[in-house]
């Protein structure tokens, strides 16, 4: 009895220690991951907005939008707008940022997915994302053949996805239009 009395002390020494050693160590991990994470997502804002040096949060939201940044060249001068924002994509959501500017998609990158590998998967290949570039108003998904001035074609085996990420940037230029045009300075 002796014996399994100190084999249990022994065991719960042991995950105190552990959990001390495990809280400690997310303490001084927090701050260098919540700066790198931040970092990424001002990286993907200038991949989708060329040009623009910082970038203010307008602190708005709207259906799929989670946020919409405003941003700004090096001398403080507007360039235009990032979307953050939730598709529902096949495999579930699709977490993109799209780039506006005048009026047109300046760029389109995937955050985060968790759509079919080799299918789906495929939403983030610059060949997919580089059709929507340059174009403006509403846009749809093309299954087959040459898409039109406001078509993307879709990803083979994997129109839910394309549907999706079409579907989110139509948010963002919709919301373009109803509400962030008519204050543009640039």
């Amino acid at each position: 009895m002796r014996e399994m009395a100190n084999v249990t002390l022994r065991l719960l020494l042991i995950m105190v220690v552990a959990a001390i050693l495990l809280g400690f160590t997310s303490t001084l991990t927090n701050a260098p991951i919540a700066a790198q994470e931040a970092e990424n997502k001002t990286e993907m804002r200038k991949a989708v907005l060329e040009g623009a040096a910082e970038f203010e949060d307008l602190n708005l939201s709207s259906g799929q939008i989670q946020a919409v940044y405003l941003g700004k060249g090096a001398a403080g001068e507007e360039i235009g707008y990032v979307f953050e924002l939730s598709a529902s994509g096949f495999g579930g959501p699709i977490g993109m940022s799209v780039g506006v500017k005048e009026g047109l998609i300046s760029g389109v990158r995937i955050a985060s997915h968790s759509e079919t590998p080799g299918l789906g998967a495929n939403a983030v290949a610059p060949g997919f994302l580089g059709q929507y570039e340059g174009k403006g108003g509403a846009l749809s998904v093309s299954k087959a053949g040459s898409p039109g001035e406001s078509e993307v074609l879709a990803i083979t085996a994997a129109t839910i996805t394309s549907r999706a990420v079409t579907d989110g940037i139509n948010e963002a230029l919709g919301y373009y239009e109803a509400q962030l045009k008519s204050r543009e300075g640039f």
